[in-house]
């Protein structure tokens, strides 16, 4: 499953990244409850992906000679505070197989969808993970609840353009 050099670019090591396909969602699926088991599919953030569909064109894997190495997926979903709301994009799972861990993947992958993000004219992103990892790539804590159980300090944001400031519910798109 090679990826469309049109969307690629050369990385570190002979990896490459590129937007992910719909063809490759059985290899990032697999890679992915590898990583994490199946103890993901109670966590409250999988509640916000499921029966939804990745941005495929802000959702990036890693591969090197053809073979996935990576993935990151930006999600749609909407935060609501009273009567407003405003589509956002929920990051995750991040997922690296073993044998290419340490080498800088993890983080290229979540700039490129970043960027995506931002060039798509969203506002913000929102994830639920490790501050410390995170806040190296801007993201900071989130006054954001989610519909179900998480730890409140591991509800971040990072804001794609100057002066955004959203607090209130994160609900799936739909």
């Amino acid at each position: 499953m090679p990826l469309d050099s049109r969307d690629s670019e050369t990385l570190i090591q002979g990896f490459t990244i590129g937007t992910e396909t719909p063809e490759m969602d059985a290899h990032i699926i697999g890679m992915t409850d590898r990583a994490f088991g199946p103890g993901r599919y109670v966590k409250t953030a999988e509640r916000l992906r499921e029966g939804s569909t990745p941005y495929r064109d802000m959702s990036f894997v890693a591969q090197k000679n053809g073979r996935l190495a990576g993935s990151v997926r930006l999600w749609p979903i909407v935060v609501r505070n009273g009567e407003s709301s405003e589509t956002i994009a929920f990051l995750g799972p991040i997922v690296v197989e073993p044998e290419f861990r340490s080498l800088g993947l993890g983080r290229q992958l979540i700039r490129r969808s970043l960027d995506a993000a931002a060039r798509a004219g969203l506002r913000a992103v929102a994830l639920v993970g490790d501050a410390a990892y995170f806040e190296q790539l801007g993201f900071a804590r989130a006054d954001l609840t989610l519909p179900g159980p998480v730890d409140p300090r591991r509800v971040l944001i990072h804001y794609l353009q100057p002066g955004v400031s959203l607090s209130g519910e994160i609900a799936r798109a739909d």
